[in-house]
């Protein structure tokens, strides 16, 4: 499932060439009155200080984790982040003003009952019929502890003998075929490249409204604090507002956040310590983690 098709900064580049460099080098051909710099990373292990540096930062992530993970670092240092999605036809963009609308942690998603691979839906005896191939994912993953492979040929047919079981005990027939685990295992939304322009287009337009904004030009309009969620197929906008939860774990009324300093080489043990005489209570039931989140490395 190739996605260059939608990503036109990499025209001519050469196979197996990290994205980052390629976008970067590209942008700056388009644009060489720009500076532009290419990381080729995780977005958990760049420096801090980047994101300190900037005005406003503009996500287009399709991790969750990653989200939260910037989520993190805009509340940490009071930054604006314009996130954009799509999906199949559909697509959003929300941008997060830290501590005045919610953050990506203030309202963590509902547990909804729906067609997508959730344990809690398929404990016990399979409700559907697809919740007979949830639960050979599920007995899939358990077994050979990792995901299976939509294109191996083995795990397909795994899933469809342990899914066509529950199917006849359970009388859902008819069976599933191969091509029907595929399709499900194998989870991906059409990518159409003109719902990413809508939603790309919104968030540079929100992004250059904050920059306005912040030196005080109002003419483009005060930007939106509402999640915008754009349906392609009847061309109509959403607004949800989302405030923010006072009792959120990130941006919260009580969340503390304290600066340590520390000698190279100083074992974590010594950030314990030091948080420990600032009144911090370790949770004797969970070990602390750290990550490189938490450091500003120069």
């Amino acid at each position: 499932h190739s996605n260059l098709n939608r990503q036109i900064l990499f025209a001519g580049a050469k196979i197996g060439e990290p994205k980052a460099v390629v976008a970067a080098r590209k942008l700056k051909d388009i644009n060489p009155n720009i500076t532009v710099k290419g990381y080729h990373t995780s977005l958990e292990r760049l420096n801090p200080a980047i994101y300190q540096a900037a005005d406003v930062i503009i996500g287009g992530l399709d991790s969750m984790n990653a989200r939260l993970n910037l989520n993190a670092q805009c509340i940490r240092f009071k930054i604006p982040l314009v996130d954009g999605g799509v999906s199949g036809y559909h697509g959003h963009v929300y941008t997060i003003f830290p501590y005045q609308n919610a953050c990506y942690e203030c309202n963590p998603l509902p547990v909804v009952e729906n067609d997508d691979m959730a344990a809690c839906t398929v404990v016990g005896i399979p409700r559907k019929r697809i919740h007979c191939v949830f639960k050979g994912d599920m007995a899939f993953k358990e077994k050979f502890e990792r995901d299976p492979n939509p294109k191996n040929v083995n795990d397909i047919k795994f899933i469809q003998e342990a899914a066509n079981k529950l199917v006849n005990e359970h009388n859902f027939l008819p069976e599933y075929t191969v091509d029907d685990i595929v399709k499900i295992i194998d989870r991906h939304d059409p990518g159409i490249i003109t719902i990413n322009a809508v939603i790309s287009a919104l968030q540079s337009h929100e992004a250059v409204k904050i920059l306005h904004w912040k030196k005080g030009h109002k003419g483009l309009g005060e930007p939106i604090q509402d999640y915008i969620v754009f349906n392609g197929m009847t061309m109509k906008f959403y607004h949800i507002e989302k405030k923010r939860n006072l009792s959120c774990s990130q941006c919260g009324k009580h969340v503390r956040r304290v600066s340590i300093k520390l000698r190279s080489h100083s074992p974590c043990e010594n950030i314990i310590k030091i948080l420990t005489k600032n009144g911090f209570k370790p949770d004797p039931e969970s070990e602390p983690i750290l990550t490189l989140l938490d450091f500003n490395i120069s």
